[in-house]
């Protein structure tokens, strides 16, 4: 049981071409890349399954990659790609917003906000199930936006239910 890795993770896509279905999110996201343009904070909405934070984790180890090949993908030999592959990359965290929605883990993501990245040009924050920390979405962009390196990502399975101040955190929406 020790080496049991859940199907979705073992098999979840590692590259923008290896993304199957999303093509209109894949090209915008290297488009942004390509053009340097990157919004502070993104908004992935959909079902489960269809790759909200598989294509959020290829995005912040792509723009965080030091060597990036010519069709936008991340080299996957830099030292900040070998740190994410091997999931110790101190500049893209992963947060389950459904399990860490208390006032600690609140805390300490503000604290981690304020921290600059250590290797590569951003720190990206991943946020899932972001509906559930609406209390401090204000709070999480008004320091973000003073740090021009950092970088957010949110995903929620319905986008009918979020509240205007998420949305208006969120642009572009994809």
């Amino acid at each position: 049981m020790d080496h049991y890795i859940v199907s979705a993770r073992k098999y979840r896509p590692s590259t923008f071409d290896s993304v199957v279905g999303q093509k209109a999110l894949t090209s915008t996201l290297r488009n942004a890349i390509a053009s340097g343009r990157l919004a502070h904070s993104y908004l992935f909405c959909g079902s489960r399954g269809v790759g909200k934070t598989s294509c959020a984790r290829i995005f912040a180890k792509t723009i965080n990659c030091l060597n990036p090949t010519p069709n936008g993908e991340a080299c996957n030999e830099c030292d900040s790609c070998r740190a994410f592959n091997a999931g110790n990359s101190m500049n893209i965290i992963e947060l389950d917003a459904a399990s860490n929605n208390g006032v600690d883990s609140i805390r300490e993501l503000v604290d981690q906000v304020q921290v600059p990245p250590s290797m590569g040009k951003y720190r990206v924050f991943i946020v899932d199930e972001v509906h559930m920390l609406v209390s401090c979405l204000q709070r999480f962009s008004q320091d973000s936006r003073r740090a021009p390196e950092l970088r957010h990502i949110h995903s929620r399975h319905h986008r009918e239910a979020q509240n205007h101040t998420h949305h208006s955190l969120a642009v572009p929406d994809l």
